[in-house]
């Protein structure tokens, strides 16, 4: 965590704000949205702001696990040698690199809503702990996933960057998820990223709790672990070089 600390600072080294920049343009980009795409009346401006800001958030660390992967093993071999990582832990070094991002969109999550609608800071926020277990292996998994894809058939990975970022406009991040037309319906019935975008929500009080969101995400998840699990033991013998 310390060296993602330092990485992270590196990016934006010679600026005022330094790190503060990570929640600015979340921050920033997130009002852009709201205010664009806001067109349900079930939702005031405020709430629809936090449902925009949690969705975004949670998009951010999705995207980053799976577009940061094409290439893990293919650039990052050299550093994974230098520093005496095995395979295990060059994919954990580099989900520590997701999880503080994340952290610290994370908090401006919370400062925003404490500001904005205290009233959502409940018990429901004790679903923070399971919902962390759901996506952190889920994250690995994936990012394994997308590696092994890449190794094998490189020419995938821009098919993959491409295909994340039509799930971006493929998920509830600006939309809401109720206001449902044909295609919408499909969507979130379908696409296993408006599961995530659900419980993430419901943990900070911003959609009404529904185990049915928790089940399916924590299905997706299993599977996509199991498959990630088996991937890397039949996988890695496949790496030279490594530790």
């Amino acid at each position: 965590m310390h060296i993602s600390y330092l990485e992270a600072k590196s990016n934006y080294q010679g600026t005022r704000l330094g790190l503060l920049w990570l929640p600015v343009s979340t921050l920033l980009f997130t009002g852009m949205l709201a205010l664009v795409f806001r067109h349900s009346d079930a939702m005031t401006i405020t709430e629809f702001f936090l449902y925009v800001l949690s969705g975004y958030i949670l998009w951010q660390f999705i995207q980053a696990s799976i577009i940061t992967s094409t290439d893990i093993v293919q650039r990052q071999l050299e550093f994974a040698i230098h520093n005496n990582l095995t395979l295990a832990g060059l994919f954990g070094k580099l989900l520590m690199d997701r999880l503080f991002e994340y952290g610290i969109n994370l908090a401006l999550l919370v400062a925003v809503i404490v500001l904005l609608s205290p009233g959502n800071v409940d018990l429901n926020l004790a679903l923070f702990i399971p919902f962390v277990a759901i996506i952190v292996p889920t994250s690995l998994a994936v990012s394994y996933l997308v590696n092994a894809v890449t190794i094998f058939f490189p020419d995938l990975s821009t098919l993959v960057k491409t295909g994340t970022r039509f799930m971006f406009f493929a998920s509830p991040v600006f939309w809401v998820a109720t206001d449902r037309t044909d295609i919408r319906t499909l969507l979130v019935q379908y696409n296993p990223v408006s599961y995530y975008m659900d419980i993430t929500r419901q943990v900070f009080g911003i959609l009404p709790l529904q185990p049915a969101s928790w089940i399916s995400s924590a299905l997706v998840s299993l599977g996509l672990c199991v498959a990630g699990y088996i991937t890397f033991v039949y996988s890695q013998n496949f790496v030279r070089n490594i530790k």
